[in-house]
């Protein structure tokens, strides 16, 4: 009868080991890299193609390179409430230079000529970006639109809301804005505010 090699299981034991290992790292590298969207964290970046074929990259705006607040809207041509909150919104940043505040209209899971075809886009003025297959709103965390993101001048995420409320409007996300405009801190928090919840807008 032959006698086990122990040398051999050794080997083989300091071979599996390593590939063991480097599986595990592999598959969390995913999970840790995730966004995490919250207020008072860092908005997660993007570019997408915008109806006009140019392309939009959010670090042009926000950060080192911009510093200009950014406000996203994302919106759908079928979406009434949408279509509500609009015209009043655009009344809002236009309160302010453009060169201060930025509106952007993320159109959510639609294809570019049912976007060309509403009136609403067209006439809007403002950047009007094409999420065609949901990916940046799914990285924003949204689920339900109107979805309503206010981005400071450096990057931070200062107001996360989801849904029109037809009484309130839009006045928390006023008073955001025109925290975020006049470089407010942010109150602290314990943990950062998620999608879907008021922000917090400045003292």
């Amino acid at each position: 009868m032959m006698e086990p090699d122990n040398d051999a299981g050794d080997a083989m034991k300091l071979m599996i080991l390593p590939v063991a290992a480097a599986l595990l790292l592999c598959c969390a590298a995913p999970a840790a890299g995730q966004d995490t969207v919250a207020v008072g964290l860092p908005a997660p970046t993007f570019f997408l193609p915008a109806l006009d074929g140019s392309r939009f990259f959010l670090s042009d705006h926000v950060g080192p390179q911009g510093g200009t607040v950014v406000v996203l809207d994302f919106w759908a041509t079928w979406c009434r409430p949408c279509k509500r909150e609009l015209p009043l919104l655009d009344a809002l940043v236009r309160k302010y230079p453009r060169e201060s505040v930025l509106l952007v209209l993320v159109n959510v899971g639609e294809k570019r000529d049912t976007v060309l075809a509403d009136p609403d886009a067209a006439r809007s003025g403002w950047p009007v970006l094409l999420d065609q297959f949901s990916a940046i709103s799914a990285k924003y965390g949204v689920d339900g639109l109107p979805s309503l993101f206010i981005i400071g001048r450096d990057g931070v995420l200062r107001y996360a809301a989801a849904g029109y409320d037809e009484k309130a409007g839009l006045r928390a996300a006023a008073a955001a804005l025109d925290a975020a405009v006049k470089g407010k801190p942010l109150r602290k928090t314990s943990k950062g505010t998620k999608p879907g919840r008021k922000a917090d807008a400045g003292k």
